[in-house]
């Protein structure tokens, strides 16, 4: 897909190209800038890499993003794997004249960890969605909760836990699960977990949502909830915030105190019984006390889109 605008061409490199054809389009192009939006991938990350000399020239600036994949929990997955595949990478220099895109300090951290302290990084945040100017708040009702989650379904968003956590809930739990299904082995253990629900607790695929609706289904419920292993930013839970609805995550994200700011909930994933002990509380809440907790989640996402009014600047300078 190629998307022009002004005097900027994009090209996106779609999924069904195979390697003649990306090859060919990466040739051709030219580009003055390869961003790569991954690091696992062997045909959009590694084959490129290993054929730079090829494919690119000296003056395309090759920057790369790790998009969370670099942080703690991310890497507990498979993480022998991962740790041999990054070790190789940096020994095999193959990226050391890349550019590099950390989100968050934490995300630069792990970069300098991996690949060395003489990386050239830049902290640049995530474009986030811009706020609700006005929002209504949950109409909570005591005795019952309703969750959302939205995310990729794979091992990392830990799908599974959430509905093992869900099992011993003794209030009303509602639970539907957006996305699309990335690793299928995984989702049938989500599946069979799901088989053994209580009565009070439901939880259902509604399968993938598109962009532009997020916003608006996430305002139907009362929270969002993403136990997730590892998130570079989380875009899910910032547009829940955007739209006044508390978050329920781990502290694998760059959205931690929520607590202290009344705008959610940060809780330890190696602790699935406090996690239960934790929704039931926050089952038995109604209109007047879960209505903080909304308005100060959408302060919290003003104040961040705010603050972040310079992205524009910044990465304008990432692609000078």
């Amino acid at each position: 897909m190629k998307l022009e605008e002004n005097t900027v061409n994009v090209f996106y490199a779609g999924k069904k190209m195979d390697y003649t054809n990306y090859q060919q389009k990466l040739t051709e192009i030219s580009a003055d800038y390869i961003f790569f939006n991954c690091m696992y991938s062997y045909r959009f990350f590694l084959f490129p890499l290993l054929n730079k000399k090829k494919l690119f020239a000296a003056s395309q600036k090759l920057i790369i993003s790790p998009r969370g994949v670099l942080q703690p929990g991310s890497l507990a997955v498979k993480s022998f794997k991962k740790m041999i595949y990054l070790f190789l990478l940096r020994k095999s220099r193959l990226l050391s004249d890349c550019f590099w895109h950390a989100t968050a300090k934490s995300e630069f951290d792990a970069i300098v960890k991996y690949f060395g302290k003489n990386c050239n990084i830049e902290i640049i945040g995530n474009v986030p969605k811009v706020p609700l100017q006005y929002f209504t708040a949950s109409t909570k009702q005591s005795g019952v909760l309703r969750l959302i989650h939205l995310s990729l379904i794979t091992p990392v968003k830990n799908i599974k836990q959430l509905i093992q956590v869900c099992k011993s809930c003794k209030q009303s739990v509602v639970v539907d699960i957006y996305g699309p299904v990335k690793d299928a082995d995984y989702w049938d253990t989500c599946i069979e977990e799901m088989k053994q629900l209580p009565n009070n607790v439901v939880v259902e695929y509604k399968g993938d949502l598109q962009p532009s609706l997020v916003q608006t289904t996430i305002s139907k419920y009362d929270a969002l909830i993403l136990l997730t292993k590892g998130e570079n930013f989380g875009h899910a839970l910032f547009e829940s915030l955007s739209v006044g609805r508390p978050i329920i995550t781990s502290f694998f994200t760059p959205w931690t105190n929520l607590q202290q700011k009344n705008a959610g909930w940060n809780v330890d994933i190696d602790d699935p019984k406090h996690i239960t002990v934790l929704l039931d509380q926050l089952a038995l809440m109604d209109t007047i006390l879960w209505t903080p907790y909304c308005d100060n989640a959408h302060q919290l996402a003003k104040e961040y889109f705010y603050y972040q009014s310079n992205l524009l600047t910044l990465y304008s300078n990432l692609f000078a």
